[in-house]
Order: structure tokens, then sequence, then C-alpha cells
């Protein structure tokens, strides 16, 4: 995983690949960070989907997670300074994403 600055010294988008399929899309939004989304995405019928969301875009820690296409109301992910919970994002995904892709798709 790296980080690239873009034009106007925002990081972008970064990815973190699990599989072909699979990946987890991170957005980082000022400096030092003041915004974030964490997003767990399959790869369906060769579209991205987001399945699971971690962000803090109403100023929690939150964590969405999706049936089908639509995301459901927020559920408290964490506490803290949004540099330690995104790691902490990032580490959830990436230790329970084949389950919830399984419980995604069922």
């Amino acid at each position: 995983m790296t980080q690239k600055m873009g034009a106007k010294g925002q990081v972008v988008p970064f990815i973190r690949w699990l599989s072909a399929n699979a990946r987890i899309l991170v957005d980082l939004e000022g400096r030092p960070m003041e915004r974030y989304a964490v997003m767990l995405q399959l790869r369906i019928e060769g579209n991205w989907q987001t399945i699971r969301l971690l962000d803090n875009a109403h100023e929690d820690h939150d964590m969405h997670r999706y049936t089908g296409s639509e995301k459901q109301p927020a559920e408290r992910f964490s506490e803290g300074a949004a540099n330690d919970v995104v790691p902490q994002a990032i580490r959830y995904l990436t230790d329970h994403w084949e389950a919830i892709a399984e419980s995604w798709k069922n």
C-alpha cells in the first residue's frame, strides 16, 4: 500500500488488494487527516460494489453494512483519533473480508 499526494496536498485514494475480485479502497482527506472512508469492495459483474464502509463522515467512527447496494444505518466502530482508527479499520476488513463477503452474498 502506498499513498500519493494530489496536486493540492490531498492524499489520493489507495487500494489494498485482497484477491482479484476483492479490495479495500481507502480515501483520506486533510493534512492532518480529518475525514476518511475505508471500503471493502467486491467486483460484481465487472463493477466494484462497496459491501462494508467504515468512516467518520458524521464525526463518529462508524461502520455501515450493505444489503445489496443499499447502505444500512451506522453502527459505532471505534473511538479515538482518525490516525489510530484508520489502521484498525483496514486491519478489521483485511482479517474478516471473506466472512463479510459471504454474509453479504447470502
